[in-house]
């Protein structure tokens, strides 16, 4: 009875966190919307910052250009990853198995180095104007400072990040369905359209709905490319608010709103129609997994594949070294110049000294709490247990640049608060709720395999709880638990939204260093420069990483084989395989426990 008040406790404290820590600045942003002022000082409440912002015909042109730009992103990001996914999984594509690390690695790279290097390749001595020229108004044909730009560029960091998501539904798509109705005379477009497309819906329809809140909320590369040519979207309509004078934190927060809005709508109406429908395909039936020979289009997929490769990830690293080189940008020469004076500026040192403790205490944390919130979800049985990852969940929605508005006012609003606006602990506390959803879906799935009887089993033989989790949970999770650690922390080390609206001076991070450099201080060699000094230090993190998971599955195997053989010595039988010797045996110990410690 006194461990399960206690276990009810420690819930209702951890609810209570969690309501504090996620629910809190999205109540404060509401508050935010009816209140004149800024926060932490007098106002009023009403409706001032409503009819600021929607009374400007203007704001009505830049939701209608919002939409337009994230659906046609989502467009290009769903049929890229959706054909990557294919190519990977369902064919013999010469170079398939390179397709994954290709996308991770893009996915791994801040949204900043994509719309800078663009920038860069379409200016006037730029790698893509060279190829493609200059118009005869002496402008570049290509230019990325424009909607085509701004499509393209989000559309190709789109294409990985619907490919990662696109790649577990596609492969597990079951090819007697398929078989079945080519055998009924369907051809292939009618097997796409009628079997393909209706059991990957749901699949779809939620990534749409992901898809399209991501590209509506993303500031970054509209930021860069979208201000200097004029173009507004939401994100950047928010950040004009609080960024010119007099700073509208009620108009921006009104905006917001809108902005939470619609993403809520669309997720109900998801829900609506998907339904109660049945879209199972992974059976207790066998079914051919193997990969289908496409003939000739092997050639087209490399080819496609390559293209892809080369105009996300080589051009613009390409552009980038030469670019840090130059002694100014566009102007043909080579120094080491701008390498040095990074290093002897105090600022720069700190902004990387600020990025690699965000990025790494960041991660950690965000991937902490979400192990937890997986496991009480999946353990425990009070009504109350999914209560935090309902809450989680809600935030996946919320862009960075609107949670950092919320941010602020929640912690501005206090007085006890209120000191730690500008510091990086704010900073830090706004990436962990912005990546902890990521985390949290990374972690839930392995997390969830975990089965019961391994835990039920430590606690029978008199191991703790602490213990338990210590001796059986974290060694199993380990590989995933690294993994997860280092997309947040790539993704809270290489933010640019957040740290642009709540760091000061004294905790710049390298993203919004890079940002002033680019646009601010007109530097766009050392900008360069910084960006990839910023790519080798993610890298770095990811190899040592990597390195630590490769050691912790080694350690985990060792320990398997080596209890395998203590139960072999405690009951032979029950590990012999009948017909086998003993050293046939051992090796078939160790090939099961090898293959139980891979799972």
């Amino acid at each position: 009875m006194n461990r399960i008040s206690s276990a009810g406790t420690l819930l209702t404290l951890f609810l209570l966190f969690i309501c504090a820590f996620f629910g809190y600045p999205l109540a404060m942003l509401v508050y935010g919307a009816f209140r004149s002022g800024q926060p932490g000082t007098e106002g009023t409440f009403g409706l001032a910052g409503f009819v600021d912002a929607y009374g400007d015909p203007a704001t009505w042109e830049t939701l209608w250009a919002s939409v337009m730009f994230a659906v046609a992103v989502q467009s290009i990001g769903i049929i890229g990853g959706f054909i990557f996914a294919w190519l990977s999984t369902r064919t013999n594509t010469p170079g398939a198995k390179t397709i994954t690390p290709a996308m991770v690695t893009i996915f791994a790279i801040p949204t900043l180095f994509f719309a800078i290097s663009w920038g860069m390749m379409t200016s006037p001595s730029g790698l893509l104007t060279q190829f493609f020229g200059v118009g005869s108004d002496g402008s570049p044909k290509l230019d990325a400072y424009s909607w085509f730009g701004l499509i393209v560029v989000s559309g190709l960091k789109s294409i990985a990040v619907m490919y990662l998501l696109l790649l577990g539904p596609v492969k597990a798509l079951n090819r007697s369905l398929e078989e079945a109705a080519l055998l009924s005379g369907a051809n292939r477009f009618q097997l796409f359209a009628h079997i393909n497309i209706p059991i990957l819906l749901p699949t779809l329809s939620g990534l749409a709905i992901l898809g399209f809140v991501n590209s509506l909320g993303q500031l970054d590369v509209a930021l860069i490319l979208g201000i200097p040519a004029g173009i507004y979207v939401f994100p950047t309509q928010i950040y004009d608010f609080l960024a010119t004078t007099p700073i509208r934190y009620d108009s921006a927060s009104a905006l917001a709103l809108l902005l939470i809005v619609i993403i809520y709508v669309l997720v109900a109406i998801r829900s609506k129609a998907i339904g109660n429908r049945n879209f199972i395909t992974v059976t207790g039936k066998a079914y051919r997994i193997e990969k289908e020979d496409i003939g000739r289009w092997k050639w087209a997929g490399l080819s496609l594949f390559l293209l892809f490769v080369g105009i996300a990830l080589v051009l613009p690293l390409a552009q980038l070294v030469i670019g840090s080189f130059q002694p100014v940008l566009g102007v043909n020469g080579f120094t080491w110049d701008h390498y040095s004076e990074l290093f002897d500026s105090s600022k720069v040192i700190r902004a990387l000294q600020n990025t690699l403790f965000m990025g790494v205490i960041g991660g950690f944390f965000a991937t902490v709490l979400a192990v937890l919130i997986s496991y009480i979800a999946l353990r425990s049985k009070n009504r109350w247990a999914q209560v935090p990852e309902m809450i989680v969940w809600a935030v996946v929605a919320v862009p960075g640049i609107v949670l950092a508005l919320a941010i602020t006012w929640a912690y501005l609003s206090v007085p006890g608060l209120k000191s730690l606006y500008g510091s990086v602990w704010i900073v830090l506390i706004a990436l962990i709720i912005v990546v902890t959803p990521i985390a949290q879906r990374a972690t839930s799935g392995p997390v969830g395999q975990l089965g019961v009887e391994l835990e039920e089993s430590a606690r029978v033989c008199g191991a703790s709880a602490p213990r338990m989790l210590v001796t059986i949970v974290v060694p199993l999770i380990g590989p995933t638990f690294l993994a997860s650690w280092f997309i947040t922390g790539v993704m809270a080390a290489g933010s640019l939204d957040i740290p642009i609206l709540l760091s000061s001076a004294k905790t710049e991070t390298v993203s919004l260093l890079v940002y002033n450099y680019y646009t601010q201080l007109g530097s766009g060699s050392a900008a360069a420069a910084l960006l990839l000094v910023l790519l080798l230090m993610l890298a770095v993190g990811g190899l040592i990483l990597m390195i630590l998971g490769i050691a912790l599955r080694r350690i985990n195997m060792r320990r398997t084989i080596s209890r395998g053989h203590l139960v072999a010595k405690v009951d032979p039988s029950s590990v012999g395989v009948p017909g086998m010797d003993d050293d046939a045996n051992e090796n078939h110990d160790d090939l099961r426990a090898k293959s139980a410690a891979n799972n």
